[in-house]
């Protein structure tokens, strides 16, 4: 550690107006203390940044790590080597994301400006360190989440949306946008998220995480309850097993409110073209039948499978761009267009589980910005998927009923004694 020393000096005193007193009295001798000031260390990522110059940028489009390094001194060789190491299934980094921020190290007065260490933050819960000193090296780091229990209570007015209604309680995207999200995944097929009635209510009691003092998103919701068109529904997350493995969201009555499909292929996504046969194409300029959902979402977003089933093509073709297709059973199947780029592994013949990442947002094909267009074939037939009607899953084993009634009762009279508190806010 650098420290700085501070020399203080006295002068020397001589007595005036008379003969220079002997011993200690003739003069004060030169007084010299060394005194150490250090600067307060100023932690982050494990490291003082005291120590170093810091250097911040994001990852820009089509960028490697090959754009990140080679400007602060890292030979081609060590990138390769590093990138691999990335790779490996301990760390798991296999690509870096557009617009995703990094921080380069360099040892102070280094002539050479060479990177000790490069900090790639790829999400809010996570970050990797590369090591570049006597030897090379790449760790994942986790940063402490703490999680608190917490309600929530609104209701929309005007043509407001839900997530206007959450943002006017909640100054963070990370958890407005989660909640949004949590309550469309739970009431999917109750509610349709986007035609919201002025009125429309909820209650909600959910796991509010925060890194740092700082709220950023949200864990499980424990109990919600939400009015829609004058009804209201409750629903409670319940384990049905002694692993805790199987755990989901059921209503007052025990009836399981999960879905076969997923509402949507993109986390926090906005609908910005609904399936139409009637469309104007804004690309080819005259009416042609959009047979797709589209869902605008950044660039590198992560596309999900929105249920089981078997990947029959992984390929590119004209205005669909880069796109995957699945076959979920004998008569659905879905199509993703314009990605990216495919996840790792998938190709024809892959199986999928609900909820894994096939590909990454992009504009490939004909498309105007980043977005995905999810197509929804029943019987070969492509429909609306927000129009279709799905059987109900599995009920609760009749067994478990009696426990599941007794262990909502007070979450259910928690939820029934919270307030609305009502949006301020709508959109015209």
């Amino acid at each position: 550690m650098k420290k700085i020393f501070v020399i203080g000096i006295t002068a020397l005193l001589v007595a005036c107006g008379g003969k220079e007193e002997k011993a200690n009295n003739s003069a004060q001798k030169t007084a010299i203390k060394d005194t150490v000031v250090e600067l307060p260390k100023n932690m982050k990522y494990g490291f003082d940044l005291n120590e170093f110059d810091v250097y911040h940028d994001t990852v820009k489009m089509n960028w490697t790590m090959s754009h990140m390094l080679l400007p602060y001194g890292i030979d081609q060789y060590s990138i390769n080597t590093i990138a691999e190491m990335a790779g490996d299934s301990a760390v798991g980094l296999d690509y870096v994301n557009y617009n995703d921020p990094f921080v380069v190290l360099v040892r102070k007065g280094d002539t050479n400006n060479r990177a000790q260490h490069l900090i790639y933050e790829a999400n809010i819960e996570s970050y990797y360190v590369f090591n570049f000193g006597d030897s090379l090296s790449v760790e994942k780091h986790y940063r402490d989440i703490k999680v608190n229990r917490e309600t929530l209570t609104g209701e929309i007015v005007q043509n407001s949306n839900l997530t206007l209604a959450i943002d006017e309680q909640i100054n963070d995207f990370g958890t407005t946008a989660a909640l949004a999200e949590a309550f469309e995944n739970i009431f999917a097929w109750s509610i349709d998220f986007f035609k919201l009635q002025a009125g429309d209510q909820f209650k909600v009691v959910y796991e509010q995480k925060s890194i740092e003092g700082e709220a950023y998103g949200i864990g499980d919701i424990i109990g919600i309850w939400f009015k829609h068109s004058g009804e209201g529904m409750y629903s409670f997350r319940y384990t049905t097993d002694s692993t805790n493995m199987e755990t989901g969201y059921y209503n007052e009555e025990g009836k399981e409110m999960k879905r076969p499909f997923l509402m949507s292929p993109v986390k926090f996504a906005r609908m910005t073209s609904a399936y139409n046969l009637r469309r104007f194409h804004p690309i080819y300029k005259r009416v042609k039948a959009h047979k797709g959902t589209d869902y605008a979402a950044p660039y590198g977003t992560p596309i999900l499978s929105t249920a089981d089933g078997t990947v029959t093509k992984a390929s590119r073709s004209g205005g669909n761009g880069n796109y995957v297709k699945i076959r979920h059973n004998a008569t659905y199947e879905t199509q993703y267009l314009h990605m990216q780029k495919f996840a790792k592994g998938i190709r024809p013949g892959v199986r999928v589980k609900q909820g894994d990442v096939i590909g990454y947002v992009g504009s490939t094909g004909a498309a105007t910005g980043p977005h995905v267009c999810y197509r929804f074939w029943k019987n070969g037939r492509q429909v609306d998927h927000r129009a279709q009607k799905f059987p109900q899953s599995e009920p609760m084993k009749k067994e478990l009923i009696p426990d599941y009634l007794t262990f909502i009762e007070p979450l259910k009279s928690e939820l029934d004694s919270l307030t609305i508190a009502p949006s301020r806010v709508g959109m015209e």
